[in-house]
Parts: structure tokens; sequence; C-alpha cells
């Protein structure tokens, strides 16, 4: 997704001076991938690694310095936004997601709070860091990122999902398949996919950002598109931030709708890992992913114990009020410095959170919702996971 992202931009003739990119970079030489140095979007589509340049990789890939490059902070070690008050800027962010949290990649940092977002935007704004700003977001419930906490002028945030759904991987197994190989990953997102592939083929001196986003909305099927901040940018042509209206070139066509290798997002680990099973060309290699699917199940059975546990002791034993916490719905973030002190809290003692336990965001979303105190999930938290980091 990303370097398909990447590759509008700068086929619409945006310079690659301005155009930063952080990606955690080990799909295209991973050894696992049957086109070395190659990466796909769509099946059958074309490479979109080459050209792709990449700013900020592996470890650089933090939430400090994402927060710092939209910041236009130059203590980052890398390029950060220089943008002025006469610039329009376009924000595009995919990853995994939780209610009111973003996933960064493995290894590379905790996770990105929408407070903290929020407030970076705020940040850029006051120190007249654009004129007007678009901001695409992929992540599940990802709509929880701004939903009443959006207060930038001039913003247009887009999402791939509400506040309390997943998003949607696509061309997943068994819709993978790229010249008659078979990638074993899903080649994208659904929403991503939609809003890419309509900008692969739209004007960009008529097609309006109003015009894409009911475009995108109406052909993304699985998850409900929702909009923030201010719709004035509607009338504005995509070409005055996805790109330059001066330099749009095609690249593809508008896919088909319909669930084109379509997995719920907190499930394309697993659904992988169930694929290699069924692809398993030799039986050694068949029970090797048999024990990497077990594998992966276990971890997250112990995910799922751990906070149900943390849940039942704020719920003080009661069960009905424990799964009201644990899966309750979260609508919004009613108390943000609540939520994010809560979530620290739980992994400077439980240990981070995989792409999995970002579901769970949600427990401490809905306790600080009811008005608990934070001592009282803190000792929780205590009780279930010990001082030390698991």
């Amino acid at each position: 997704d990303a370097c398909h992202a990447y590759q509008i931009a700068k086929g619409a003739g945006i310079p690659e001076s301005n155009i930063i990119l952080l990606a955690y970079d080990d799909i295209a030489n991973n050894s696992e991938n049957p086109f070395p140095g190659k990466m796909f979007n769509k099946p059958d589509g074309p490479d979109v690694y080459e050209g792709c340049t990449i700013s900020y990789k592996g470890s650089d890939v933090t939430a400090a310095n994402f927060l710092k490059v939209l910041k236009g902070d130059s203590s980052a070690p890398g390029p950060v936004l220089k943008s002025t008050a006469e610039d329009k800027v376009f924000v595009y962010y995919t990853d995994h997601g939780g209610p009111g949290i973003l996933g960064v990649p493995s290894g590379a940092g905790d996770f990105i709070h929408a407070s903290d977002l929020n407030d970076a935007l705020v940040a850029l704004n006051e120190k007249n860091g654009y004129k007007e700003l678009l901001f695409y977001l992929e992540a599940c419930e990802s709509g929880s990122i701004f939903a009443n906490l959006l207060k930038a002028p001039k913003v247009k945030a887009v999402t791939a999902a509400n506040p309390t759904e997943s998003s949607w991987g696509w061309y997943c197994p068994p819709q993978d398949t790229v010249q008659g190989k078979s990638i074993g990953s899903c080649l994208g997102d659904e929403f991503s996919v939609r809003w890419m592939e309509d900008a692969d083929v739209a004007d960009f001196t008529s097609e309006t950002v109003g015009q894409q986003v009911t475009n995108v909305t109406t052909m993304t099927t699985k998850s409900h598109v929702q909009q923030y901040g201010d719709f004035t940018l509607d009338s504005e042509v995509i070409g005055h931030f996805e790109g330059s209206v001066d330099g749009r070139r095609s690249r593809g066509t508008l896919g088909e709708t319909g669930s084109n290798g379509a997995v719920n997002s907190r499930d394309v680990e697993v659904h992988l890992a169930y694929y290699k099973v069924l692809r398993a060309p030799t039986p050694e290699a068949r029970k090797k992913a048999e024990a990497a699917l077990a594998k992966l199940l276990k971890a997250r059975a112990v995910v799922d114990a751990r906070f149900e546990k943390i849940a039942y002791y704020l719920a003080q034993g009661d069960k009905t009020k424990a799964e009201e916490m644990l899966e309750g719905p979260v609508s919004e973030l009613k108390n943000a410095k609540c939520h994010k002190e809560t979530l620290m809290t739980a992994v400077k003692t439980c240990g981070p959170l995989s792409d999995y336990a970002l579901r769970y965001s949600r427990l401490f979303a809905n306790v600080c919702n009811m008005g608990m105190e934070e001592q009282d999930v803190e000792t929780a938290v205590a009780k279930v996971c010990g001082s030390v980091v698991v």
C-alpha cells in the first residue's frame, strides 16, 4: 500500500523531495518473497517497489519519529514536513490499530495514541505548516482516532472503518497470485486499494476530494468509510493533494467490486498461516506450517487470557461486566488522557502490544469511559502481569 501511494504521488508530478515515506521495508527482500526486490499491490499488477524511496526504515519507523515528521520537528533523524501556510498537505497512514491507537511496525516502537496524533496536527497548524490538510487512514477502528478528537482547522480525515469495526485485508490468499505465483500475503487493504485504484485512473484536474471519497465509500464493502473535520476540502481537486494537476499519468485500472480475497485485518496473520499449511509442498513443510499455526493460536490465547483476567479483576468477578469491558463498542474516547495513561501502564507492566493485542485497547477505553480510577487499573494490571514485563 505505502509504495503504491508513493508511486501515485511521484507519477502525478510531486517532487520526490516533497514525499516522506516511513516503511519498515521487510517485504521486497524477504526470503519468502517469490519476486526478490519487488512488491505488488494487486494480482498481476505492476511492481510498486522500484523507484519507491523510503526515508525512514526499520528501527527508525517509530511513533516518535512519525509525530516529529508530522509536526515538522527537525530533531527527527530524517526529513520532516517543511510545508508553509500556502501548502496543501496529504497524509496517508496504514497499519494495524485499535480503539484510540495506531500500531507501528513490530520491533520498532509501541503505538501512536489518538490524542498525540491530533495534538501533532494542531502543532503543525500553529506553526503555519499547511493551508489545508487531507488525511487518509487505514487501520482497524480507525474512526476512533478522529471522532470528537480532531480539533485542527482546515483538516479533513477519511478513515477505512468506523470507531467500532475492523478494516479488511484485500487480495489475500487465494487471490494473491502474480504471474502464476502465490505471494503468500495479502497484497493490500480494501480501503487503501479502493482509493489508490481510483487515483490510478482519475483525472487529477477534475476529480474532487468529495468525488473520490464518495467513490471509495461506495466501493468499500467490508467496512464503513468515515469522514471527519472540514468538508470544504471536498470541492478541491485531488491533484491539489495527491499529486500535481499537471503531472498525472495512469498506472492501472479500477478494480472490480466484490470480496477479492477479503479477510478481517485482525485475522490476517491466522489466515496466512493457515494457507501455508494448505500450500505446503511436502509433508515436512506441512508439519512445520502446522506447528507455526499452532504457536500463533497459542500466543493469541495467552493474550486473550491476560486481558480477560484484567477485566475480571476490574469487574470484581462480575463476568457480564467484564465482558462489556472487553467487547463493548467504543464510539469515542470520552477520556483520552485516562485511556493513554492506562494503556501505557499495561505496556510497561505486561509488555508491548502485538498487532492482535491492539484490540484490547477497547478494554481500557471502556474502563475510562465508565469513570474508573487509573489507580484501580494499575492495580489490576499489576495483579495479572506482576512487575516484570512478559
